[in-house]
């Protein structure tokens, strides 16, 4: 039975990696700032990384600091690395986004350059398209205006779950570099999808595509972030939607 470090378990996508794992009879090992888990620890100081990845045989890192860009995350990661290093070197499974090295958006700038340190490591690199929560997200923001601006472009969301299972599916192998992006199971209009969650929550709006200027508005008009030869047969966001809505 492998041993497995989740960062960030508490998170969107840490919560249902750990979840699939163990339900595969992974001992899994979650690391947060927050008390409560397995291990207390701190990427951005490394305090409690040495007890965390002692005899563990792979690290899934999920951790990210997505309300500050991604500040902090290179440094963290260094860490973390470093760590592993102590460690053995274990297997170190890193999750990225579909794009990072085409479009100029400023976290996607940190996802690249922490996927060099990764590389440079020796361990396994993942590039999945948007999750579901994402958008959902988005689309909860921009609704409280009373005509929404949606961004035109092109979204492929993917479901954190199918996200998880393809990482587990990953660890059953040696530590490969970048391994094939991971998109959602249909490629959607970004003012489609918010009129979808307009309509399931009730809200009567009007929604405008926007066109927005720049060149990361710019790469994503021009699909940069998808990957539709890579589409996994999972949940679609129709379906996510659903689920999310009725259960509040």
């Amino acid at each position: 039975m492998k041993r497995i470090l989740v960062t960030g378990i508490t998170g969107t996508l840490g919560r249902p990696v750990a979840g699939v794992l163990r339900s595969l009879g992974a001992d899994v090992r979650g690391l947060s700032r927050r008390p409560g888990q397995d291990f207390q620890g701190d990427l951005a100081d490394g305090s409690g990384l040495d007890a965390a990845l002692s005899g563990v045989d792979a690290v899934v890192h999920c951790a990210s600091d997505t309300r500050r860009l991604g500040r902090g995350d290179v440094q963290g990661l260094r860490n973390l690395l470093a760590a592993a290093g102590r460690a053995g070197r274990p297997h170190v499974l890193f999750v990225s986004i579909v794009g990072v090295d085409v479009i100029p958006y400023p976290y996607y700038r940190v996802k690249l350059a922490a996927e060099g340190l990764v590389e440079g490591y020796g361990g396994t690199i993942l590039r999945a398209t948007q999750f579901h929560e994402f958008v959902f997200g988005a689309a909860r923001i921009v609704a409280r205006m009373p005509v929404v601006l949606a961004p035109d472009m092109p979204v492929q969301p993917i479901s954190t779950r199918d996200v998880a299972r393809r990482i587990a599916e990953i660890l059953d192998d040696p530590p490969a570099g970048r391994v094939a992006d991971l998109g959602g199971p249909e490629v959607l209009r970004a003012p489609d999808m918010v009129r979808d969650y307009l309509r399931a929550t009730g809200r009567d709006r009007r929604t405008i595509p926007a066109r927005l200027p720049g060149a990361t508005f710019r790469g994503f008009r021009q699909g940069a972030h998808l990957a539709p030869s890579h589409r996994s047969a999972g949940e679609r966001w129709a379906e996510f939607l659903e689920a999310r809505v009725r259960g509040g």
